[in-house]
């Protein structure tokens, strides 16, 4: 129980309250498109869903579809390889990384804090198969 605690406190929801407080008073969007990966204020979340690092919480996104208004649809990426039947291993930047892509979810673009790369096409088909397989019945 004493390491479940330990765990519990070393998040600081409070913290990042206040970060996406000012997240949303932002009138300014950033203007993704499919393909691109980006920092992105992820948050600090509950359980096994994916957060950010740092004081900006951010973690790199790969954009899935761009054209939702002021929102995208998103997978987060880490630098830990997995190869899973939830994530799959791919290329950006001339380094290879993971697509988590069980956690794919909408962002809002005022989240978006600054364009790091793009995967080649091969690697974003790649994803999207993956995601496909998700879906499947």
């Amino acid at each position: 129980m004493t390491l479940v605690w330990s765990v519990i406190m070393e998040k600081d929801f409070d913290k990042w309250n206040k970060k996406k407080i000012s997240i949303d008073s932002n009138k300014k969007y950033n203007h993704p498109k499919e393909k691109e990966v980006w920092w992105c204020s992820v948050g600090m979340n509950v359980g096994t869903e994916i957060y950010g690092k740092g004081d900006d919480y951010t973690r790199p996104v790969l954009i899935i579809n761009a054209e939702i208004g002021e929102g995208f649809i998103g997978i987060p990426l880490t630098s830990k390889l997995k190869n899973g039947k939830y994530s799959c291993i791919i290329r950006f930047n001339d380094k290879l990384g993971t697509a988590l892509v069980s956690q794919i979810r909408n962002f809002d673009k005022r989240r978006l804090t600054k364009k790091i790369g793009r995967v080649v096409e091969r690697d974003y088909t790649k994803v999207l198969d993956y995601l496909l397989s998700l879906c499947k019945i």
